[in-house]
């Protein structure tokens, strides 16, 4: 009697033991962690449209390169339109986009003319280098037909994002 109780007191302390081994597992993962440094942007050169004569309606579009076209509008005066040029830093291999507004008012202070189709030069290089790469922004300032007189001035935004 004493080596049946032994031997089932064995086995149910075995078997005890290999049912939890049974019910449990772990596994062991790595952790990892990749800190770059965060995306800027910095204004370099204002986008400029010149001086331009208000005889008639049309558009002044100004490229990313600064290269400028008018239709029925004349340049006057020795301002140069030019387009606005921003330094985007971004982590060595680290893709980036650029958002650009789909229309901006510059103001008189009294009456308003519509800026829109920006433009930007960086297409096929959105991809960070660890340095300042530059990016031209360019586009289309629409001129009513006797549209006012005045300094037209504004802002816009350019917003760059990690992909």
């Amino acid at each position: 009697m004493k080596k049946i109780t032994f031997t089932l007191l064995v086995a149910l302390i075995f078997g005890n033991a290999f049912a939890q081994d049974a019910e449990t597992a772990t596994a062991t993962a790595n952790a990892a962690a990749d800190i770059v440094s965060p995306i800027g942007i910095s204004s370099q050169q204002d986008l400029n449209f010149g001086k331009v004569a208000n005889n008639e309606a049309g558009t002044v579009v100004v490229a990313t390169d600064s290269d400028f076209s008018t239709s029925t509008l004349s340049q006057i005066g020795s301002t140069t339109p030019t387009a606005a040029s921003f330094n985007v830093t971004a982590a060595d291999g680290f893709s980036y986009s650029i958002t650009l507004p789909g229309s901006v008012d510059l103001s008189n202070g009294t009456d308003d003319i519509t800026v829109d189709e920006f433009k930007h030069d960086a297409e096929g290089r959105t991809t960070g280098t660890g340095s300042a790469q530059t990016v031209g922004v360019g586009a289309t300032l629409n001129v009513a037909s006797a549209q006012a007189t005045g300094n037209y001035t504004g802002t816009f935004d350019v917003t760059v994002t990690y992909e």
